[in-house]
């Protein structure tokens, strides 16, 4: 098989994109441009992945380096990347008294998570009983929050919970 000058310019401009992703990754001086040309930074950089990676420190790219340059990027675009949101509050939804579910036993583990940013939250039984105190916790929470305190939860207080968690609970933990 041969290759194009473009060909070429593509194959480099892949392999310095690669380079770009784990030298961010790894939280150091990004050093390759991505200009489809091995020049003097691209081929140093591979010398330095090859010798990081117990690999022939030649400063080209062979079918082992390539190979594991992709994998290492795409380890890196992994670890970088954000986690999925957990869509758990289908639209149209409610929770209020009287409910026993695992939705219920969520929202006391946020409320619980809560306590460190609000200090008249008292701790709730993280069970899925929707009882007399998460209400009194929800209304609570909504009056705080300048949500009508219905002690249901809706999107609106869904949203503020989850808002809330993000910004607070973490430090809980």
């Amino acid at each position: 098989m041969t290759f194009q000058n473009t060909d070429r310019a593509s194959a480099i401009s892949q392999v310095q994109e690669f380079l770009r992703i784990i030298q961010i990754a790894d939280g150091g001086d990004v050093t390759v441009p991505v200009d489809g040309i091995y020049g003097s930074a691209t081929a140093e950089a591979v010398r330095q992945f090859q010798r990081r990676n117990g690999l022939a420190t030649t400063g080209t790219v062979d079918k082992a380096t390539y190979d594991l340059l992709y994998e290492k990027a795409l380890e890196a675009e992994f670890e970088m990347s954000e986690p999925l949101p957990l869509y758990f509050f289908p639209r149209g939804r409610s929770v209020s008294k009287g409910e026993i579910s695992d939705f219920v036993i969520l929202i006391k583990i946020i409320l619980n998570a809560l306590t460190v940013a609000y200090d008249d939250f008292e701790p709730l039984p993280v069970n899925g009983i929707f009882d007399d105190d998460t209400e009194n916790a929800i209304k609570l929470f909504q009056m705080r929050n300048k949500i009508q305190p219905t002690g249901i939860v809706n999107k609106q207080t869904w949203n503020a919970l989850v808002e809330n968690y993000n910004k607070f609970g973490s430090q809980n933990q």
